[in-house]
């Protein structure tokens, strides 16, 4: 996991996270002639701690101490503003200013999380992935990362001379857009629900029971109150709901990495993450999938060039937040 290279043998030594509603991941990064090394992993449950500080110094403890640091990257589930961040599932507000204090770091950065796992992508190697069909060399210098889990998120990377550039997008609320007779039947179910069906009304975990309950409407059975836990267990109750409901999220989520790599240029690729995509990465038809991506009309033969791969690597956003400063931005601070 290449970052962006100096010439300068000292090592730049950085605490790195990954904060989501129920668990925070550190680890501690290592940036020496242009790689990053990553060590000391630990996760602590985030409900144990009645502020961010608290179990940041519980990880210290756990590591033998707090060590000099460089610089300090946090990657959040929720909005950065203006340097801070009050996480929507706890109520922890982390500010970068206080972080530097807390740390002793040079400089401290929080992000999105989907930006987090943006800076990953030119850092992921083979073992890292797995492709989806084909594999394929992507073109360009811009990477595209989206997935579904509490909600639907994306971002884009766009490599450059000073070190790549991450896009936050909200792209979980532009507009559903059904592809066939089945698709539009599920759009007219949850247009009486919601009005406005935007991706993150079908990609997602309340998604996933909203595909359920739409598809089992329109197959004219009762729905049973299943958890989206439950519904990607296709083996439990209700299995052939599930692997109808299962299938049709595969195929929409398709449509929308196409949709996504089109609208951004991403022809380095696009990379699914997120919990739900893990759950259900044994049941995805390769060349189905990529037929759905890829009938983008005229643009079709653009879209068959363009990877498609679903991280399994469970320390992506930790990979990423160690690469989102730049060498020049970690030794001006």
């Amino acid at each position: 996991m290449n970052t962006n290279s100096t010439s300068d043998n000292a090592p730049l030594i950085g605490l790195v996270g990954d904060i989501g509603g129920t668990n925070a991941r550190f680890a501690i990064a290592k940036r020496q002639n242009g790689a990053t090394a990553l060590t000391n992993f630990q996760s602590v449950e985030c409900s144990n701690f009645a502020d961010f500080y608290e179990a940041l110094r519980v990880y210290f403890e756990r590591i033998g101490g707090r060590p000099e640091l460089d610089f300090c990257v946090l990657a959040m589930a929720g909005p950065v503003k203006d340097g801070a961040i009050e996480l929507t599932n706890l109520p922890w507000t982390i500010t970068e200013a206080e972080l530097t204090n807390q740390t002793g770091a040079k400089i401290a950065r929080l992000v999105n999380d989907f930006a987090g796992l943006a800076y990953c992508l030119p850092h992921l190697q083979d073992a890292d992935t797995l492709p989806i069909g084909t594999p394929i060399k992507g073109a360009s210098d811009v990477y595209a990362v989206m997935g579904a889990g509490t909600g639907f998120g994306a971002s884009v990377l766009i490599g450059g001379a000073y070190g790549p550039y991450c896009l936050p997008t909200e792209s979980g609320h532009a507009t559903f857009a059904p592809v066939n007779d089945f698709e539009i039947e599920i759009y007219r179910y949850l247009r009486k629900k919601y009005g406005r069906v935007s991706i993150e009304h079908l990609m997602s975990g309340p998604g996933l029971v909203n595909l359920y309950e739409s598809i089992s409407h329109i197959r004219g059975e009762p729905h049973k109150a299943l958890t989206p836990a439950q519904i990607t267990d296709i083996d439990g109750m209700d299995a052939q709901g599930c692997r109808h409901t299962i299938d049709a999220f595969i195929d929409i989520l398709a449509s929308v990495a196409g949709d996504l790599a089109l609208l951004h240029g991403a022809l380095s690729g696009i990379f699914i993450a997120g919990g739900i995509i893990n759950h259900v990465v044994d049941k995805i038809d390769h060349q189905r999938f990529r037929a759905r991506m890829e009938a983008k009309g005229p643009m079709t033969n653009l879209v068959k060039a363009i990877p498609s791969k679903i991280i399994i690597n469970p320390h992506a956003a930790l990979i990423g937040a160690a690469n989102v400063l730049t060498i020049k931005q970690i030794l001006e601070a």
